[in-house]
């Protein structure tokens, strides 16, 4: 029973990572099966008939707390479908937590809200979980369409998400090693459940940057049996790959979503193509970006160079060393030089 909970729990299995960095083994699982919603796109909706099951509390304190001493997990990521009325499966999950916190654990916690819960019972999490997350889906546009009965997308979604962020910012004056929200605050959509496009996909995300959302991951949507779209095609992963390079080059590179409008075709579709190297295909008067001399936000835009290699040439600089093809590739690598080389001016 238990297996099945955690199975489940993993269906964004196929979601985009762009964060290559070393991952939490996460004792991943929803807390409950049962749900009451009729999203189009999801395999534990109403319309599925399978067996639905439930943690008791105990029990999976039980088992997460000897998985984390026998150390085969870094941390707990705790969801659940919306078997009730949002606060009452926000209560149970908060008491997972809580026990757990009361238990000595001070290790990470990552929990998945539902829509529409209390001021106070987000504030509560908040408090214990160190990144909390609700899935925003999809856009304003298309979100009624997919999730008929899941939640006002505006006020129970975005304006939670606001509330979390307004939280993360007072938090941060009290410095807490555990909880508060010190890891920050996720969303998911899901691309291509419905007929959004992929300019709808980004303006959404720039406003939940702005808002104070931390992480936005892409999900691409994949057809189930017994849902209603089980014929619909599968969203192309590459598609959900340029979206998400899309959303961090908003996020992390200092991109206006103005500007990425601009890489957009007039259905509102992205290309097959790295959207950085596309922005510099389209503004060649911005090329090529003098690595010794010019600010730091023209060296992030140039395709190859992250955020920290764009730092670690501002380091050299500032040390009074020139910036030249050897330290270049001595940062970067041969491959990325080649990638690199063609938009920037080098000493050779």
């Amino acid at each position: 029973m238990y297996k099945e909970l955690m199975k489940y729990a993993i269906l964004d299995k196929d979601r985009i990572d762009l964060f290559r960095r070393t991952r939490y083994r996460l004792f991943k699982t929803l807390l409950s099966s049962a749900c009451r919603m009729d999203c189009l796109y999801c395999p534990l909706s109403r319309y599925c008939r399978f067996s639905r099951s439930s943690w008791e509390v105990d029990e999976l304190i039980r088992i997460f707390t000897r998985s984390y001493r026998a150390g085969r997990v870094d941390g707990l990521f705790l969801t659940s479908t919306l078997y009730g009325d949002p606060d009452t499966v926000v209560e149970r999950m908060i008491e997972v937590i809580e026990r757990l916190r009361r238990k000595g654990y001070r290790g990470y916690i990552h929990l998945r809200l539902m829509p529409g819960v209390s001021k106070d019972l987000l504030f509560h999490a908040a408090v214990l979980s160190d990144r909390i997350g609700l899935n925003i889906e999809a856009p304003r546009t298309v979100f009624r369409e997919i999730a008929p009965s899941k939640a006002d997308w505006l006020q129970d979604i975005v304006k939670r998400l606001e509330w979390l962020a307004c939280l993360k910012r007072r938090f941060r004056r009290t410095r807490q090693r555990v909880g508060y929200i010190s890891r920050g605050i996720d969303t998911q959509f899901v691309l291509g459940a419905g007929d959004e496009t992929d300019l709808e996909v980004l303006e959404t995300a720039w406003m939940l940057l702005r808002k104070g959302v931390d992480r936005i991951y892409i999900s691409g949507f994949k057809p189930y049996r017994g849902t209603p779209l089980e014929d619909r095609r599968p969203t192309p992963r590459w598609r959900a790959l340029r979206v998400m390079q899309a959303i961090e080059l908003l996020r992390t590179y200092g991109y206006r979503l103005d500007e990425l409008k601009t890489l957009v075709s007039d259905n509102g579709m992205l290309p097959n193509k790295d959207p950085k190297i596309l922005y510099a295909e389209h503004n060649k008067h911005l090329y090529p970006v003098d690595l010794n001399n010019d600010p730091y936000e023209l060296i992030v835009r140039v395709p190859g160079i992250g955020p920290r290699t764009a730092a670690k040439i501002l380091e050299l600089r500032e040390k009074g060393i020139r910036v030249t093809v050897d330290k270049i590739v001595r940062l970067v690598g041969y491959k990325r030089y080649l990638v690199i080389r063609k938009y920037v001016s080098l000493e050779q």
